[in-house]
């Protein structure tokens, strides 16, 4: 990763402002306060997703949202407010296309109840939090956390525990998870509520499942939730000195020497036992940055460095030849959506392909932008423009640079290009 990525940091002040957040004793009218629950369905909506086992989908609830929205307000009010199981689907595993992971879609109610606790609960455990989780957070992102890691890289913590937890979404114990959200809110309604989602259950093929412990992949809380459950984690592994990135259930240990790294590891599985988590001994492992690391999408790995002529160099040169590149299996499934997204039987125009792929293009380049990618995008760049041709004459050796040529593509039918999404390039507009 280049110069462009600063270390994120945090002053004293605020970390001791962190420790001095008051206990909240009263929430439960302000969760289902109209004002709030109005906010939290136009949340809702502005995500949009499919309907829970209701079949209720956000059109139709759109319809009914002013009564609906009262009636809950009421329930939850009243405490007589019960959240329906959630709706179970299998999605396929990422880089593991034979393999698919649980995902829980809960009813379009229970999602905005689920949003409006969140915006009343996020405000006081944000101060809490550690300041090495980046995931789901307000105003952190992965690439927050990406400079963090390579900041460290920099100063030296070249030896990397690389881990993975075991099933972490299916072992979270909800009493537990209870007692650490009543540290900071006493409003037994509140908690009566958390419990109540977390036991709510999932149904798959008409058959009911209790959810003993857990919380599931897909509701609008769980990522709170999760965090507010791996905050001891966070913090246990911060007093011991270990420099710690997490994002979700993913997390990195960075340390100077492999000694180190043993160690850490070690006390890491010891605190995650404390909570009844487990790391996944398969997925586990420590490595060097000569080595390489996948993390959140990049990898990360020292590399040979450019061989230029002092005159060519442009920029400050990267002394430590550390990189960040995207990882091969996000390249495949971009291309594998692309590819998807331009078959030759698709009956549409150049202008509705292009509009088609033209957000998979920007969304994956803004994401990876910052990487050490020009090549890359220059590459990929050439192959998308072959991608649309190929569609236009339905063969790949055609005559699509001669009538739909890039200046025309990037002009008239708004291709988006990679290479213009990078910072720091500087390239001519496109003349139509």
């Amino acid at each position: 990763m280049r110069k462009t990525l600063n270390l994120y940091t945090e002053d004293t002040k605020t970390m001791q402002a962190k420790s001095t957040v008051k206990k909240v004793h009263s929430l439960i009218d302000k969760v289902y306060h109209p004002t709030n629950l109005k906010l939290a369905w136009k949340k809702v909506k502005s995500n949009r997703g499919s309907g829970g086992i209701d079949r209720t989908g956000i059109q139709d609830f759109t319809s009914v949202a002013e009564e609906e929205l009262q009636k809950l307000h009421q329930q939850l009010k009243e405490t007589t407010y019960e959240p329906m199981p959630v709706r179970r689907v299998y999605i396929p595993k990422r880089g593991k296309p034979d393999k698919k992971r649980p995902l829980g879609i809960p009813a379009i109610r229970d999602r905005v109840c689920q949003q409006a606790l969140k915006n009343r609960l996020e405000p006081i455990f944000e101060p809490v939090f550690n300041n090495g989780s980046f995931g789901y957070r307000p105003g952190r992102s992965p690439h927050q956390a990406m400079r963090k890691i390579y900041r460290e890289l920099l100063k030296g913590y070249e030896w990397i525990v690389d881990a993975d937890l075991k099933d972490f979404f299916g072992s979270v114990q909800h009493e537990r998870l209870i007692d650490m959200i009543a540290e900071k809110v006493s409003d037994g309604r509140i908690l009566k509520l958390i419990r109540k989602m977390l036991k709510a259950g999932y149904m798959e093929e008409g058959i009911r499942h209790l959810t003993p412990e857990g919380t599931p992949q897909g509701s609008v809380i769980s990522p709170l939730l999760s965090n507010i459950y791996l905050n001891q984690f966070d913090h246990e592994m911060e007093s011991r000195g270990y420099k710690l990135t997490r994002f979700a259930d993913d997390w990195v240990v960075l340390c100077r020497t492999r000694g180190e790294a043993i160690k850490a590891l070690e006390k890491a599985r010891e605190v995650l036992k404390s909570l009844g988590l487990a790391i996944h001994l398969e997925k586990t492992r420590i490595t060097h940055i000569n080595k390489g690391f996948e993390f959140l999408g990049y990898m990360l790995k020292r590399g040979k460095g450019l061989k230029l002529a002092k005159n060519k160099i442009k920029k400050r040169m990267n002394s430590s030849n550390i990189y960040a590149l995207p990882k091969e299996e996000s390249i495949k499934r971009f291309k594998a959506t692309i590819k998807e997204r331009t078959k030759r039987r698709i009956p549409v125009t150049t202008k509705e392909i292009i509009d088609w792929i033209n957000p998979v293009i920007r969304g994956w380049g803004i994401y990876y932008r910052k990487a050490h990618i020009r090549k890359l995008f220059n590459k990929l760049q050439r192959w998308i423009v072959r991608r649309v041709w190929n569609h236009r004459y339905k063969r790949w050796r055609n005559y699509g640079w001669k009538y739909y040529n890039e200046s025309r593509l990037y002009g008239e039918f708004k291709l988006v290009s990679l290479l213009t999404l990078i910072p720091d390039l500087r390239l001519k507009t496109v003349s139509k």
